[in-house]
């Protein structure tokens, strides 16, 4: 039984964030909508809580050896699915006016392409890979 334990504590899973509790690693507001939230996983196994997928990248820029640690896991709430967890490096960033995110950075993640592609509602709206996207934020 501690064998099991000492397993699940050692586990570099995403933590379930407590939405309406948790704060957010970067900006420390309390993270709130399933629609936009992100958790980064270090290669060690600590756990960081975002309310957007802008506050991570700001957070990353500040932390380039988090960033740059292949071991590292980038998670993003699909905005298709809020509160359903995808892998940031391989999503897509919608930037359109239409949206709402927390830090009114107006960027939601999707998991394909195709899907951020058709969200867009502003006719200036972009769609970002994850290299991209953290290469735009300042």
């Amino acid at each position: 039984m501690v064998l099991c334990c000492l397993l699940t504590a050692c586990s570099h899973g995403p933590d379930p964030i407590r939405y309406g509790k948790d704060a957010c690693a970067h900006c420390k507001m309390t993270i709130m909508d399933k629609h936009f939230s992100a958790e980064l996983i270090t290669a060690k196994g600590k756990v960081f809580k975002f309310d957007a997928a802008e506050c991570m990248a700001g957070f990353l820029k500040e932390n380039p050896s988090i960033a740059a640690d292949v071991k590292s896991v980038f998670l993003v709430n699909d905005f298709t699915k809020p509160g359903q967890f995808i892998d940031a490096r391989k999503s897509f960033f919608l930037r359109d006016s239409s949206l709402s995110s927390p830090m009114g950075g107006n960027l939601a993640a999707f998991l394909s392409r195709p899907a951020a592609e058709a969200a867009k509602k502003d006719k200036s709206a972009q769609v970002y890979d994850w290299s991209l996207l953290l290469s735009k934020t300042k």
